[in-house]
Order: structure tokens, then sequence, then C-alpha cells
């Protein structure tokens, strides 16, 4: 397998990373030489990236308005946070008001991090982007153009690559089934 494909089709998709020289083969199956190929770079007073860190134990943390994507199209990500904070209120105030039911083996994090993918997926949506997904030590999150071909390559070379480190990848999608309040 050719692996630097992966890094073929990020320059595709950003034409700012031509800039970037492409780690040597014997780094590129290394999953931190990645990351630091696709680091935050800082522009007049703010950061500015392609790949996005989420921390697991605070969802607020995700990093939506250094997103480039978010910054090129003008996209509101101060609204997207308060959507989220709204969303994920209800869900906090039940757990707490249930824990002793519920138990403490019950994850209201990953119901949050739906709300937060979910919010998120519907604004790249409305501007023809797709979410992508990294599922490492820490979770990562990928605006991608709408091209379903590339995006289908994009995620079986990522998760070839980096299979031996237990990294995969997904194409976030909403689900159309109707929720109970």
């Amino acid at each position: 397998m050719d692996d630097k494909k992966i890094f073929k089709i990020l320059q595709h998709w950003f034409p700012e990373l031509l800039e970037r020289k492409i780690p040597k083969k014997k780094k590129r199956k290394d999953f931190e030489e990645f990351l630091g190929w696709l680091v935050a770079e800082k522009v007049a007073n703010h950061l500015r990236a392609f790949l996005m860190k989420i921390d697991r134990h605070a969802f607020q943390e995700n990093e939506i308005e250094r997103s480039a994507i978010f910054q090129d199209h003008r996209l509101d990500a101060q609204h997207v946070q308060r959507t989220i904070r709204l969303r994920a209120q209800p869900i906090f105030a039940h757990y707490e008001k249930h824990k002793a039911i519920i138990g403490r083996y019950y994850n209201v994090q990953d119901q949050v991090f739906d709300i937060v993918f979910e919010e998120i997926l519907t604004v790249l949506k409305m501007h023809g982007f797709e979410l992508l997904l990294i599922y490492a030590e820490d979770y990562y999150w990928l605006a991608v153009p709408n091209q379903e071909h590339k995006i289908e390559k994009f995620c079986k070379y990522f998760n070839k690559q980096f299979h031996d480190e237990d990294i995969c990848i997904e194409h976030y999608a909403l689900f159309d089934c109707s929720r109970s309040t």
C-alpha cells in the first residue's frame, strides 16, 4: 500500500497543506507524526487547524473555533457551542437526578458527544462538508468536502495505515430515527 495516499487526499481537500512536506516513508505509519503534520497554525491572533481534538472529559473543549473550515466559511462557532450546551443541559440534569437508578456504569458523555457531533455536522452539511471522526487515545474530528468516493478511500487508507496503533476513523452520519423526550 502507498501510505502516502492519506496525505495526498488531505492536500487535495486543503491546498494550503501542499506547503507541508509529507513525512518520510518510515514515519508515515506513526499517528503522532500524522498529528504533527496536521498541527494547528497561528494565523493573526487565533489558531487555525484542519484536525480538531475533543477532550473526552469536557465536551465543550471541541475546538470548533479553531476549525479552518468554520473560519474560512465564517460559520458561527459560538452559536454551535450554545446549541450544544442547551441540548446537553437536560441530559446532565436528568442523569444527576436519577444517578442512583441509572447507575454509575451509564456513560452520559457518549450521549453528549453525539450532540456535539450532530450539531457540528448539521452546520457543515449546510456548506457542503462532511464530518470524519478519529478514535485514538483522544477523539479528533475533521471537516472534509462532501466527496463520497474520496471520503470512502480516505477512511479505508487511514484505517489500514493506523490499524497497528488501534486507531480508526469513521464517516459520521446522522440517523433519522425518532427520539423520545
